[in-house]
């Protein structure tokens, strides 16, 4: 199971078909209630690993897009004068 940056106690996650909720959290393991109330051990990955949490160049954006979701990053240009 791919968790994303963070997990926590109390989530409802979706997972073959049911939902189950979070008891505990461990650094690779994810404790969770089963809806019948038995507790189980899930494996999980992160999404910030260090092959998948770097940034990379994107597009850019219009001026005066509300729309999209971005991260804000200093661009340096050189300009012919």
């Amino acid at each position: 199971m791919v968790v994303p940056v963070a997990v926590a106690v109390g989530w409802e996650l979706h997972l073959d078909n049911r939902v189950v909720v979070v008891h505990e959290v461990r650094p690779t393991v994810v404790v969770v209630r089963e809806p019948n109330g038995v507790l189980a051990e899930i494996a999980y990955t992160r999404e910030d690993t260090s092959s998948n949490g770097v940034n990379h160049e994107g597009s850019q954006l219009p001026d005066g897009d509300t729309s999209t979701p971005g991260v804000d990053a200093e661009i340096e240009e050189e300009v012919d004068e």
